[in-house]
């Protein structure tokens, strides 16, 4: 088994949603296929603090109110950076992912690390 590393972003112009929460990244690398998350870094690029809420969600399922949360509120603050210490080490199975919730729209963005079976 070879692992292979990658890491994404949002783009510039790519906030986490305060309405619906944003999926970071899904695991799509097929049955029997792990992926863990190596780093997950929320940047503020408001003038005012943030908070974040985070959910690591199975395939298949559908967040409702608390269901999945695993962060329910980190703030972040004012220009700031915040890493998510953890979010380090979690698992994702196939169709597994992580998906983010802001307390407030274009205020938020992300940068994470994976580790991927190939």
């Amino acid at each position: 088994m070879a692992i292979a590393w990658e890491s994404t972003e949002s783009g510039a112009a790519a906030y986490i949603s305060n309405v619906t929460p944003t999926t970071l990244y899904t695991n799509a690398q097929g049955a029997g296929k792990i992926v863990r998350l190596e780093k997950l870094i929320i940047t503020n690029v408001n003038v005012a603090a943030r908070s974040l809420a985070l959910y690591k969600v199975p395939s298949g399922g559908a967040i409702s109110g608390d269901d999945w949360k695993i962060i329910y509120s980190r703030s972040i603050d004012a220009s700031g950076e915040e890493d998510i210490r953890e979010a380090a080490g979690l698992m994702l199975d196939n169709g597994d992912s992580i998906r983010a919730l802001a307390s407030a729209a274009s205020s938020l963005r992300f940068d994470l690390g994976l580790a991927k079976e190939s």
